[in-house]
């Protein structure tokens, strides 16, 4: 116990001489209904100190004010380190609808000044029984409850939210599907996404922190959320139409409360239909430059020549970079004309773009790497590049400047590498894509055979027609077979009889009576119709009877046939039959069925 106690002592004075990090913020929710209590919550973290100078909170009553503290210990690789954490929360009832700037509060720490990051507080409109519900309402519930404690409503929609409607051909649109509800939870079980045709679509990521949040929509606030965003470029004009999509969603209404007053919950499935969003994309203007790109936002360009004197056969690299706002990833490669003792390759383009609500930003690196072949001083000329600006809607033309290249006469390079550095990747052989003519033809000699006499070239007709051949008679014979309808008939008696007596058999073993035994009946009667040829109008005890005998069936096959007849027609009207009786009855008139083919077989032999 001793040994414990010195332990933790040690610890304690390891931890008073280690310095930490002060840091100072407020915490809770900025947006709120008329009304509603809510609180916040001000943390100073690394020091004891709290003389904190808290604002005024404008458009709200103050109604409680409390403090906590608290202190954690972490040894990390040996190093022991203790934070203290200082927490004043402030209970507030929100009064004034609009938003209000509430100035940073302030620690004061040794003579250190330390401010929290500033607060717009945000007041929404009651709904009218928001207020009412929320004066009863906990301050341990989330913003969630301040909406749906109103009533039962349980109202879920979804919105496809345009940054704007009306915008030039790719020109960057911020799309945002989000979802409304009233409903204390729901769950989504199925999602069909809004398709964008006409548009060139980038995703972008939903941040982590994306949480259900107050939003007032015609006049009525919603617990609302983000499910997907995503950037378009219009890619034609006129007047597009954005399909919104659906989602399928288990939606938590409230039916009442049990006798503890806590909430009963009904879960109910339904579709919800995202309306589709019209857009109207205009063209751009007319006198668009030759050098045009493509490009529509704001740019600018700049350039670098990787170096000014150089060998002849040495490479060297040009750098074009266009950095700006707007469809950087769109843009197309402008057109430079270097001079004809230059070797220029195909560029290479680097994107380093940023995505967000306002459009798309960053820069687009192009590199040409280009190799002089001859002495001499070369000039470069400027490269245009043409873009639509959306601020001043006219095109400008950005021009990079004019470089001047020193190339001295370099040494014989004939067959030898070229290493084509920074950007170029390929490697190339100078003076090795031209091959000499080989003067020694070799040996040749000339073949007379034709092809037109060999067999190969004959079994190219004979075999197609022997192929027709065959196809033609077998078809005949086919035809033929299936003209004797009687013939088919009598062929086709005995599996079609079992694929009846198949049906039967399931409704036996589900004791199924009624069914089972008219199945039987209609599997006997087809057979000896088709085995027989008879017709349906034939169909009676006496002439079956009379039609087996004239076959030669003697009268003990007969006999069974017809007693199989009388006990389906029976038990049709009977009472009740046995188990055991259909299972006799089933098995009776497979034997009997199997017993005529045998014969008729065997007479035919």
């Amino acid at each position: 116990m001793k040994r414990l106690f010195l332990i933790y002592t040690l610890l304690f004075m390891t931890c008073a001489v280690m310095a930490d990090d002060i840091s100072f913020e407020w915490k809770g929710r900025n947006k709120v209904v008329q009304g509603q209590q809510f609180r916040l919550e001000y943390v100073v973290t690394g020091t004891d100190n709290t003389d904190v100078s808290l604002p005024t909170f404008k458009g709200c009553t103050e109604l409680f004010r409390g403090s906590s503290r608290g202190t954690s210990v972490s040894i990390i690789n040996g190093n022991v380190s203790r934070t203290i954490t200082n927490s004043i929360v402030i209970t507030l009832r929100a009064d004034e609808v609009g938003m209000h700037e509430v100035e940073p509060a302030t620690l004061t720490v040794d003579g250190k000044t330390y401010k929290t990051k500033p607060l717009t507080l945000t007041v929404l409109e009651s709904d009218g029984a928001d207020a009412a519900s929320s004066g009863s309402s906990s301050e341990g519930r989330s913003s969630r409850g301040a909406v749906v404690s109103s009533g039962r409503s349980s109202e879920t929609f979804t919105r496809l939210v345009l940054s704007r409607t009306n915008v030039y051909e790719q020109e960057a649109i911020l799309a945002t599907l989000k979802v409304y509800t009233l409903a204390p939870q729901i769950n989504f079980t199925k999602v069909t996404l809004p398709s964008f045709e006409g548009f060139a679509a980038q995703e972008l990521d939903v941040p982590e922190s994306n949480q259900w949040d107050i939003e007032r929509y015609k006049d009525r606030n919603y617990q609302a959320a983000t499910l997907r965003r995503v950037l378009l470029f219009p890619q034609k004009t006129g007047e597009i139409t954005i399909n919104g999509g659906s989602c399928e969603i288990d939606v938590y209404e409230v039916q009442g409360v049990n006798f503890f007053g806590q909430p009963l919950y009904d879960v109910v499935s339904k579709n919800i239909v995202t309306p589709s969003v019209k857009v109207n994309v205009k063209a751009l203007p007319d006198g668009k430059p030759a050098n045009f790109t493509g490009g529509v936002g704001e740019f600018k360009l700049s350039s670098e020549l990787s170096a000014k004197e150089i060998k002849a056969n040495e490479a060297l690299t040009l750098t074009l970079t266009v950095q700006g706002k707007g469809n950087l990833q769109l843009m197309q490669n402008p057109a430079v004309e270097f001079p004809s003792e230059f070797e220029a390759y195909d560029p290479q383009v680097n994107l380093d773009i940023r995505s967000g609500a306002g459009g798309v930003s960053g820069k687009r690196v192009i590199e040409y790497t280009i190799i002089p072949r001859y002495a001499g001083t070369f000039t470069i000329p400027p490269i245009e590049i043409s873009y639509f600006d959306t601020k001043s809607n006219s095109y400008k033309t950005l021009a990079s400047e004019e470089f001047v290249v020193e190339v001295s006469k370099g040494e014989d390079t004939s067959a030898t590498a070229v290493n084509s550095y920074r950007s170029q990747d390929d490697v190339r052989l100078l003076n090795a894509d031209i091959r000499h003519i080989k003067a020694d033809a070799g040996d040749l000699s000339k073949h007379h055979t034709s092809y037109v006499a060999s067999w190969t070239y004959w079994l190219w007709y004979i075999i197609p027609v022997l192929m027709l051949v065959i196809a033609v008679v077998g078809l005949r014979m086919y035809v033929a077979a299936n003209a004797d309808v009687a013939l088919n008939r009598n062929r086709k008696a005995n599996k079609v009889a079992l694929r009846r007596l198949k049906q039967a058999g399931i409704f036996l073993k589900a004791h199924d009576e009624a069914h089972f035994y008219e199945e039987v009946l209609r599997a006997v009667w087809g057979y000896l119709c088709d085995k027989f040829t008879m017709s349906v109008s034939e169909l009676s005890r006496d002439n079956v009877q009379s039609e087996l005998l004239s076959h030669g069936v003697d009268n003990e096959l007969v006999a069974r046939f017809t007693a199989v007849l009388d006990r389906c027609e029976f038990a049709r009207y009977a009472p009740s039959q046995s188990g055991d009786a259909m299972e006799q009855l089933y098995q009776e008139t497979l034997d009997a069925i199997g017993e005529m083919e045998t014969r008729i077989k065997t007479k035919k032999k």
